[in-house]
């Protein structure tokens, strides 16, 4: 009786084995779906991506990487739902969201080389600028964005937006706006 109890036992992990190797097999042909479909439609990565490329910290193929794992995420999303025929409308919209979230100074992966490279000596120190040069630009933006400004370049470590809408007490939409159009005032002076 106990040798038929490890029999069904080990049935049962040879069975688990087989269907978790069928799991990676079904996920790496997904995953390979997903970067082929991304290469084949870079035209359409960068016309969702494109209202928010210039704030986003990155490369084109750093793009790309995050299309494809929202194609997949699209694909697996698609295939839960049985809507397959759906995968555009998904992978536009989990995109799209990737992109505003990285746009937006959301970190969404940590990056553990910071930690594993040795840090490299300064040859030359940060020229910053003086004092009247940047009363000078913020002259071209409101009394709200010189605040903003003017509290940032105090911040001994860079902030995100989350920092800036809780110190201003507005959302992080507004906080975000805010930025992008102070950004947009100050670069339209300096030019």
């Amino acid at each position: 009786m106990p040798h038929s109890l490890i029999s069904r036992e080990e049935v049962g992990k040879k069975m688990t084995r087989a269907k978790h190797y069928q799991q990676q097999i079904f996920s790496r042909e997904i995953w390979d779906t997903a970067m082929h479909w991304v290469n084949t439609n870079k035209r359409l990565v960068r016309q969702i991506a494109s209202p928010y490329v210039r704030f986003m910290a990155g490369e084109s193929e750093d793009l790309y990487q995050e299309a494809t794992i929202s194609a997949y995420n699209a694909l697996i999303c698609c295939m839960k739902n049985g809507q397959r025929e759906r995968f555009v409308p998904f992978f536009r919209v989990i995109f799209k969201t990737n992109c505003i979230k990285l746009a937006s100074g959301i970190q969404t992966v940590h990056c553990l080389e910071e930690y594993f490279l040795p840090l490299q000596e300064e040859t030359a120190e940060k020229v910053e600028p003086e004092a009247d040069q940047i009363d000078q630009v913020l002259q071209a933006v409101s009394k709200r964005q010189r605040q903003i400004c003017l509290w940032l370049l105090e911040q001994p470590t860079p902030v995100s937006t989350v920092d800036i809408a809780r110190e201003f007490k507005v959302s992080k939409r507004q906080a975000y706006r805010l930025l992008s159009n102070t950004l947009q005032r100050i670069s339209g002076a300096t030019q």
